[in-house]
Order: structure tokens, then sequence, then C-alpha cells
């Protein structure tokens, strides 16, 4: 009997692994790579990212450009959410790190793929997203949320916004959805902008589509009229997920790698 469960497990094992090899085949048929950041370097590529500046959104409120909370070490980009230094010249209670490739790196109509170990801290809220790398006022060009987790949630959440969606206009649709991950490991979350949908990935598995409307409403579907760049952001605090336990932190956010493809 149990050599029976075991070469049962031993074969379905070898099934899953056989699909995930399919899929990446299929990707690399229908999707040219253009750009990737696997972080070799010791320190971040000015020519692809810049710093998150502090803003005014629960998002951005905490970002700092502090060296030490957005570093390259061994292959990994870690953007770390900590308590403010003593002796820092800083009032906030909390300081972030993010990073986006805006003006630098952006595709339209592509695929996003980024691999990344999210850390578990009340109030923490990281997050990889999209967003137009353009002059147009929010949530006009749209936005695309390829990965945001709360807490120690063990689901990540995979969203798109847009004056449609946020507004609430008739007819409504699904715009997000969420998905189970293991979140003391490495997940990869992808994303896919088509002429008609939007496609969201973990794993290699599809987990969500936002669809255009045929007719299509007034800023329901913006999101293949221009380019879109990157943001991995470190985010602590704000309504969403709401206060920020400081015996939790420091807490950290790491990235394996960043990749843009085309369609061939």
């Amino acid at each position: 009997m149990r050599k029976a469960i075991f070469f049962t497990i031993c074969l379905m094992a070898m099934t899953l692994c056989a699909h995930s090899t399919h899929a990446q085949k299929e990707i690399r048929k229908e999707w040219k790579l253009v750009w990737k950041d696997d972080f070799k370097g010791k320190k971040i590529d000015t020519r692809s990212w810049t710093r998150c500046k502090a803003g005014t959104s629960d998002w951005d409120r905490h970002m700092s450009d502090l060296d030490s909370l957005c570093r390259v070490e061994n292959g990994v980009l870690q953007l770390w959410g900590i308590n403010t230094p003593e002796g820092y010249n800083d009032n906030r209670p909390f300081i972030t790190g993010g990073v986006c490739s805006k003006g630098l790196r952006s595709v339209k109509n592509g695929r996003f793929e980024v691999r990344a170990k999210l850390g578990c801290a009340t109030g923490f809220w990281p997050a990889i997203w999209l967003m137009p790398d353009s002059e147009i006022g929010w949530p006009h060009g749209g936005e695309i949320d390829i990965m945001e987790h709360l807490n120690a949630d063990d689901i990540a959440y995979q969203t798109v916004h847009s004056a449609h969606t946020f507004y609430h206009q008739e007819p409504k649709s699904k715009n997000g959805n969420t998905k189970a991950i293991n979140k003391d490991e490495f997940n990869v979350y992808a994303v896919e902008i088509n002429e008609s949908d939007i496609t969201f990935y973990i794993n290699g598995e599809k987990t969500f589509s936002y669809l255009k409307m045929e007719p299509t409403p007034e800023d329901q579907y913006p999101f293949n009229n221009h380019p879109f760049y990157i943001i991995l952001s470190a985010q602590l605090g704000g309504t969403w997920v709401g206060k920020v336990n400081p015996d939790d932190l420091p807490v950290k956010m790491e990235i394996d790698y960043v990749k843009f493809y085309e369609r061939r």
C-alpha cells in the first residue's frame, strides 16, 4: 500500500512538473523577453530604477531614500520597512523603501513577471504594480496591481483599477481576485496586457482575467492605449492594511528578478 501511495505521489509531481514546463514553453513561444533585471550586481541599476519618493498617499507616505532600505545582496533586491532609527533626521515613526522604472523601462501590451518573497508583519503591505508611463491623471490611465499582500495573510490580491471601476460606473465588471500563496517562499507573479483582456498568473497558473466589454464603456479599458512601468514597494500602514505593530519590524520584501516581455 505504501509503495502504491508513493508511486501515485511521484506520478502527480511529474505531471505537475510537465504541465509547468509546457506552460513555460508556451510563454516563450508567444512572448519575447525585452528586458530583465536579476539583481546580480552590488547595487541598484540606475539605468532602470529610481527610488520611490515620499508622498501623501497611503502607499508612499513612509517612503524614504535611506540607502539601507533598498539594497541588493546575493542576487536579490531587498526592500525594507523599519522603525525610524534613533537620531535619523525624520519625524515619521516608520520608513520604507521602493523603486520604480518610470521613464526608464516600460512596455505596451506586454507581459510583466516578478519573482518575489514577501515578509510578514502587522501593517506591512508590499506591492508589485503597474502605472501608465505617461502624464495621465489617475485613475483614467489605469492601474494594474500584479500583487498586493496584507499582514500575514495566506493570499495575494490581483486587481485592475480605472475610472470605470473607481467611480463604480455601470455596467459593473469584476476587477480583482485573490489567490492562495505560500507566503514563506518565493512566488512568481505575472500579468499579460492584451487588446481585449488583462490576465493574471501566480506560479504559472492563471488566476483571473479582466475583460474588455463590447461595446466598451468610457474609461473601462484604457490599458492598451499606452505603455506601463513597474513599481516595487514596501509599504506600511494605511486605511486598507490597518495599523502597524512596531514590534514586528523590521520586515522586508525580496525580489529575485523582474522581466518584461513583448508579443512576438
